[in-house]
């Protein structure tokens, strides 16, 4: 028994010599791009009690610093174990017994231990990260979208080909509560991680500032997060001339509703992504009048987002025929609702069943509609459709435009026969 109560004083004794010695220089790749806090240690280790050390990260650009700490210590007791990053946010390492993982880009972060007791354990491991050599940037242009739980191994940058200003905004589901995780990616502003700071976590950029100084900006997942949201980039000068901008997130199979609301001349803009299909069921659309200007409300929908600068392919207003229009199909993944001087209630439906399809190719007496090719709501689609509109017990009288385009001194399409002779109408009825 003496000889393990020496032992064991020995190797105590040994380890405290080592924790008690606070490095008096920065930690860089230099000095070795792997490291662990205490040095020479595997696995939790006491620290003395009174022990107060900063260890100090010089980070080149380009690279990061990724610090994964275990601990069991106890706030209570007077102990602390904090970690800054580039920005000077200290983060408070959670007790009693946790596994954590920080990252800083560059230029500086320091991790503190702070003791008052001799109860408290610790032990990190750090590694300098090469962003440009282990990540792949992923250039998107302004006006599309990405996910942010696929961000694997990459980092994005939005890229204004107009050399405007990048806003930011989140596409979430309805039914979706806020998303936390978003405080773990990062916004660099700029066109790189190497070049350009990193100017804060995603929650508070997009909470604060939304938009870049210049015409990119970079989005990188260092703590590989599952996000369910999306991320959708548009040039500030498209979407700051509306009241409002939001995005909207679906998928297959989904019932999407929605109360909008505006009173502006401006209007609000909502773009609707889907984020694996290509068809939209617009079912329901109804002005509430007690928050709507019957005189000058109306809605109006445009394809892809508002940094396309597309012109309107629908426009609905206050009609006692309104609900005759719907269901209305959008064939695209993507398109922008906005709003003028009302209250809206909305549902669209991106389900593939039979019945969804069989509710928009059935013909009814009044029945209003326009049938469009995919290629009008978004170019890089094929510029074709074919549908069957039919009803086995009733005969009906379609009228049909085979061969029209969008004219704007007509408020409406133009029909070009096969003579070149043209004739203007205000809608295609189904």
């Amino acid at each position: 028994m003496f000889v393990w109560f020496f032992f064991s004083f020995l190797v105590f004794g040994k380890f405290l010599a080592k924790f008690s010695v606070c490095p008096n220089y920065l930690i860089t790749p230099e000095t070795g791009p792997i490291g662990v806090i205490p040095s020479s240690r595997v696995g939790l280790s006491v620290i003395p009690a009174n022990y107060d050390c900063a260890y100090y990260f010089l980070i080149h650009p380009g690279w990061a610093l990724h610090l994964s700490i275990s601990t069991h210590y106890d706030q209570l007791l007077g102990d602390n174990i904090t970690f800054t990053d580039n920005l000077g946010v200290v983060h408070i390492l959670p007790t009693p017994n946790q596994h954590i993982d920080e990252w800083s880009s560059a230029p500086t972060a320091i991790f503190h231990i702070k003791t008052m007791s001799n109860t408290s354990q610790m032990f990190a491991i750090y590694e300098f990260v090469n962003v440009e050599k282990k990540y792949k940037q992923v250039k998107i242009p302004t006006g599309e979208y990405f996910a942010l739980g696929d961000m694997n191994k990459r980092y994005y940058t939005f890229h204004s080909e107009a050399m405007d200003r990048v806003a930011l905004n989140l596409a979430i589901k309805n039914t979706q509560d806020y998303d936390t995780l978003l405080e773990q990616i990062f916004v660099y502003d700029g066109g790189d991680v190497k070049n350009c700071q990193m100017v804060g976590r995603l929650s508070n950029f997009l909470k604060k500032k939304k938009v870049s100084s210049f015409n990119n900006i970079t989005i990188i997942n260092f703590y590989d997060v599952n996000s369910p949201s999306y991320l959708i980039g548009n040039d500030w000068l498209k979407v700051s001339v509306f009241s409002k901008y939001k995005a909207i997130l679906t998928s297959r199979n989904q019932q999407t509703t929605g109360e909008l609301f505006d009173a502006s001349d401006r209007g609000a803009a909502y773009t609707w992504i889907c984020s694996d299909c290509n068809n939209f069921y617009w079912t329901i659309l109804k002005f509430h009048k007690s928050m709507t200007t019957i005189s000058k409300a109306y809605i109006e929908l445009r394809s892809l987002s508002p940094t396309h600068n597309t012109s309107t392919l629908l426009n609905y207003s206050v009609s006692t025929t309104l609900e005759r229009n719907f269901p209305q199909l959008i064939p695209s993944r993507m398109f922008t609702m906005i709003n003028h001087h009302s209250g809206i209630g909305v549902t669209l439906d991106t389900s593939v069943t039979k019945s969804s399809t069989q509710k928009w190719l059935k013909p009814f007496d009044g029945r209003r509609g326009v049938i469009f090719s995919p290629s009008m709501w978004d170019p890089k689609t094929s510029p074709s459709f074919s549908f069957q509109f039919e009803d086995d017990d009733q005969k009906f009288m379609f009228e049909r435009c085979s061969n029209c385009e969008r004219c704007s001194n007509c408020d409406g399409w133009r029909l070009i026969d096969n003579k070149n002779r043209t004739n203007s109408i205000k809608q295609l009825f189904i």
